[in-house]
């Protein structure tokens, strides 16, 4: 078995991790990597499925969404205000769960589609896109949406949006496994990870770098997404914040993993019950109800005859029972807090920021701030962006990075302290000069306090840096029309044309600024 896998090396596989999972890891456990294949995991980024055409209207807009197969490639249409866009769909995210995404591709980058097919709907709006007053293919996916749906996605520029490969694959072995090279080359138990075997911080880390989304995940100062290794706590690369109290009625699609914390299963067998217990992305289902009451009945084994009778020959339908969601629309959740009585309403407490697990002692304070700022700004919740400003004042100006730079900068442009706001926004350049985000932000700046040709100069040169930041060409394309240079306006306009020449806004724009 071991010159099977060094004969996979020699072929080439260490050439990604994908391959490696693809060959080499297939060559060694042909059942394993056969059901992780066909697994949700392991379709996470694939091409897309055929569907029956469908036709889906835009309320606020009266625009038409079309999904239809031409010649074998499934292709979006939207027609709205007297034109049309037309996108061939380059990748399909999700399947059998609750539904299908789609992303089309304009240049080196990928836009989310606002058409999804929902398994218990069919084809509706994306979600977040009904209460939008125009809609376009212009929801950028960035290394945040692609961390848990692609494998080793690599990108070229400093915000991490521009693809350096668009060939993407699903995740693979080593998401959950890490790094199979040195396995590959020395087949052993001590160089590759097995989730099980892991301290309970570790192994659940494996499942949460994706299944848990809390409020927010704030990043470790100078990491990325992809710097988390199997075998490793979350903390170590970021951290995640769950919204408490409140009276609270959002359900979201991805908490299980906050629910299954909640449960006194998990709690009675201090950490035992776990993801791994009920779920085997490596298994074959024979009847999925035998196996879960098989794992209940494992601890609870004399049932009531009253409240259990012999007909009654699964546990979920009671105790995990399954519900709908306000963050996806069409989609349900199985209840993950194994309740004795699902119905019985949680006491109602004051809304709170928690950390699901401490990050490295010098940037608690720091990620907290964060996180409390976003979700009081988000949800609406004053106090908590309160608390968050407090900790975020107490860091030393000389300590203050670019994420926490960007909430100040921010601040001080909604407060409309210009001074203080470009200043900030100098920093925050200096710190990442190569960032477009950092310099469409200052160009903000400086085009609310009028400084015009400040603006231009940072909005050009955001634009120069990343040709589909499409706010930047708005806002520059704006601040033409304001001073009254209508044929720079139109050649801003033209210039993001030429990156997406089907954009519906800015044609219409255009149109709106030729002469009649």
């Amino acid at each position: 078995m071991r010159w099977v896998c060094i004969a996979a090396l020699l072929a080439g596989i260490q050439a990604s991790s994908a391959e490696v999972a693809k060959n080499a890891c297939a060559s060694c456990h042909p059942k394993e990597s056969a059901r992780w294949a066909a697994s949700a995991m392991g379709q996470s980024m694939v091409s897309p499925a055929p569907l029956p055409s469908a036709h889906v209207v835009h309320e606020l807009s009266q625009s038409m969404l079309r999904s239809e197969q031409h010649n074998g490639q499934m292709v979006h249409t939207l027609s709205e205000q007297g034109l049309t866009a037309e996108y061939p769909v380059r990748y399909q995210i999700g399947g059998d769960f609750m539904g299908r995404t789609y992303l089309v591709q304009v240049g080196d980058y990928l836009f989310e589609s606002p058409l999804t097919y929902f398994n218990r709907y069919g084809w509706d709006l994306s979600p977040g896109y009904s209460s939008m007053a125009v809609i376009d293919f212009d929801r950028q996916m960035d290394d945040t949406c692609l961390f848990c749906h692609a494998d080793s996605a690599q990108f070229v520029d400093d915000d991490r949006r521009r693809l350096k490969n668009m060939q993407l694959a699903p995740l693979s072995c080593d998401r959950c496994h890490g790094s199979g090279q040195r396995h590959v080359q020395h087949p052993s138990a001590q160089n590759i990870v097995n989730p099980a075997k892991l301290p309970h911080p570790e192994r659940d880390s494996i499942c949460e770098q994706c299944h848990l989304e809390g409020a927010t995940r704030i990043l470790n100062p100078g990491k990325q997404w992809d710097d988390f290794h199997p075998g490793e706590k979350t903390e170590a690369t970021f951290s995640t914040y769950v919204l408490t109290g409140g009276n609270n009625t959002n359900v979201n699609a991805v908490n299980h993993v906050e629910q299954l914390a909640q449960s006194k299963c998990v709690r009675a067998t201090a950490g035992k019950l776990w993801c791994g217990s009920c779920h085997n992305p490596h298994g074959e289902t024979f009847n999925r109800a035998a196996e879960i009451k098989a794992v209940c009945t494992g601890c609870h084994k004399a049932l009531s005859p009253a409240t259990h009778p012999a007909s009654v020959t699964e546990c979920a339908t009671c105790h995990m029972p399954s519900g709908s969601t306000t963050d996806i629309p069409h989609a349900a959740r199985t209840d993950h807090r194994i309740l004795r009585r699902p119905t019985e309403a949680a006491a109602n407490e004051p809304a709170n920021v928690t950390v699901w697990r401490d990050p490295p002692r010098e940037w608690r304070d720091r990620n907290l701030g964060l996180a409390e700022v976003f979700a009081g700004v988000t949800n609406r919740l004053p106090h908590l962006a309160e608390d968050g400003w407090h900790l975020l004042n107490a860091i030393p100006e000389e300590k203050r990075d670019v994420s926490v730079l960007s909430d100040f900068e921010g601040l001080a442009l909604q407060n409309q302290n210009w001074e203080e706001a470009v200043r900030i926004g100098r920093r925050t350049v200096e710190l990442r000069p190569r960032s477009a985000k950092a310099a469409m932000n200052l160009g903000i700046v400086f085009k609310r306090s009028r400084t015009t040709s400040e603006a231009e100069r940072e909005l050009k040169r955001a634009i120069g840096l990343d040709p589909s930041l499409k706010q930047a060409y708005l806002e520059l394309a704006t601040l033409y029309v304001e001073s009254g240079r209508t044929e720079d306006a139109k050649a801003t306009i033209g210039g993001y044309l030429k990156f997406n020449p089907q954009d519906i806004m800015f044609r219409w724009q255009q149109q709106r600024l030729e002469p009649h």
